[in-house]
C-alpha cells in the first residue's frame, strides 16, 4: 500500500476515533450536569429556638451556647432562632444595659453557627431608644428575623397597671396596645422593614372570666390585623406553657384556629412554650418539654416559629433550663432538647 494512502488511511481513523471520544465525554457531562446531586436535607419544619436571658451573665452564657450549639447538626442551625430582649427581664430596663461588648457577644454567636434572631421590644423604653439598641445590633453585625411587639401585655398586672411588678409601668388594655403604642413604636421602628409579630393570647378554658377577657383581647388584635392596619406586615405571637400533668387536655387546637381567623400569608410564633412544674427534675421536665413540642409542631407550618423556655439559667432548682452553671454547662433537659433536635428535626 502506498505510504500515501496509508498515511490518509491513518488519519480518517484517528479523526473518526477522536469524535466519537468527544462526543461521548459531551454525553457523559451531559448526563452528570442534568440531574444534579442534592443530598443536603431540605426544611420543612417551623423553626425551632430558645429564649435567652441575654445580660445574665452574658460571658458565661454566650460561651456555654457555644458548646451547645457546637453539638447540633451543621445544616440545623442556620434554622435554629435565638430570642433576646430590649430589656434586661421582659419589659424593664433601657438602652444602656446593652452594651456593644453584650451585643458582641451575641453577634459572634449568630455569625458563628449562622443562627436566627428575634427581638422583642421593651414597651417602657421610649420608641427612640428602642430603635438605637435595634441599629446597635444591626451595627454589629446582628440580623434579625422580626420585631416582637412586647410581651404578654394580656396578663391581668398590665389591664390593671400594677405598677408593684417592675415591667409594669402603665395600664395596657387592648385597645391601648393596638391604637397607641403599636403605632408609637412603629413610627420609629418601621425603617427597620422588618416583619411584626403582634401579641395573641392563649386560651383559658380552666377559667371562664379570664378566657373571656382573652377572648377580648384575640378579637382586638384580629381586628388590629384584618381591618385597621391590612397593609403592615403583621403576624401573629403565642405562648404556650403547660404543667406537664396531662397534655391530652391541652388546647393546642387553638393554633389552627387563629390561623384561620388570620389572611394566608401571615405567621405564627410561638416565642415561648415549656412545661412549668416545679416538682419535676431537669430530665423529667425535659421528657415532657419534648413531647409538648412535637404537639406544637404538628399544628404548625413552615415558616412559624416554636422557642423552648429557656436557654441558660443560674438557679440550681430551674428545671426548665437547657445550659446552666449548676452542670457545668449542659442540663439533663437541655440534653434532652439537644438529642430533639438532632434526631427528630427533620
Amino acid at each position: 500500500m502506498p505510504l500515501t494512502l496509508s498515511f490518509r488511511l491513518f488519519k480518517r481513523s484517528f479523526i473518526s476515533t477522536l469524535i466519537v471520544t468527544v462526543l461521548l465525554l459531551i454525553l457523559t457531562g451531559c448526563e452528570k450536569n442534568t440531574v444534579p446531586q442534592d443530598n443536603s436535607p431540605t426544611w420543612e419544619q417551623p423553626y425551632f429556638g430558645f429564649n435567652a436571658k441575654g445580660l445574665l451573665n452574658t460571658g458565661q452564657q454566650v460561651s456555654y451556647a457555644q458548646q451547645y450549639f457546637s453539638q447540633m447538626h451543621s445544616w440545623i442551625k442556620p434554622n435554629i432562632v435565638i430570642r433576646v430582649t430590649g430589656g434586661t427581664a421582659s419589659q424593664t430596663a433601657f438602652e444602656n444595659d446593652w452594651t456593644n461588648e453584650t451585643i458582641s457577644q451575641w453577634t459572634a454567636l449568630q455569625q458563628q453557627h449562622q443562627l436566627r434572631f428575634i427581638y422583642v421590644v421593651n414597651g417602657n423604653d421610649s420608641p427612640k431608644n428602642q430603635h438605637d439598641i435595634i441599629q446597635k445590633w444591626i451595627s454589629a453585625g446582628a440580623r434579625f428575623e422580626f420585631l416582637e411587639m412586647m410581651n404578654e401585655y394580656y396578663l391581668p398586672k398590665f389591664t390593671h397597671g400594677d405598677t408593684s411588678f417592675e415591667e409594669v409601668s402603665r395600664v395596657v388594655t387592648p385597645e391601648i396596645y393596638a391604637n397607641e403604642i403599636l403605632p408609637e413604636f412603629w413610627e420609629e421602628l418601621d425603617r427597620f422593614n422588618l416583619p411584626y409579630y403582634i401579641i395573641f393570647a392563649p386560651t383559658r378554658p380552666d377559667k371562664p372570666d379570664a378566657q373571656q377577657k382573652m377572648d377580648h383581647w384575640n378579637r382586638v388584635m384580629l381586628d388590629s390585623v384584618m381591618q385597621v392596619y391590612p397593609q403592615r406586615n403583621i403576624h401573629a405571637t403565642l405562648h404556650l406553657y403547660d404543667s406537664g400533668d396531662d397534655l391530652s387536655s391541652f388546647d393546642y387546637d387553638q393554633i389552627r384556629r387563629l390561623r384561620l381567623q388570620l389572611p394566608e400569608d401571615r405567621h405564627i410564633a410561638v416565642t415561648e412554650a415549656g412545661i412549668i412544674n416545679d416538682s419535676l427534675n431537669s430530665d423529667e421536665c425535659g421528657l415532657l418539654a419534648v413531647v409538648h413540642f412535637k404537639n406544637l409542631l404538628a399544628q404548625l407550618q413552615k415558616g412559624d416559629y416554636l422557642l423552648d423556655q429557656v436557654l441558660y439559667n443560674t438557679s440550681a432548682n430551674n428545671n426548665t433550663a437547657n445550659l446552666s452553671p449548676g452542670y457545668s454547662g449542659i442540663t439533663p433537659k437541655g440534653t434532652r432538647i439537644l438529642q430533639f433536635v438532632n434526631n427528630q428535626l427533620q
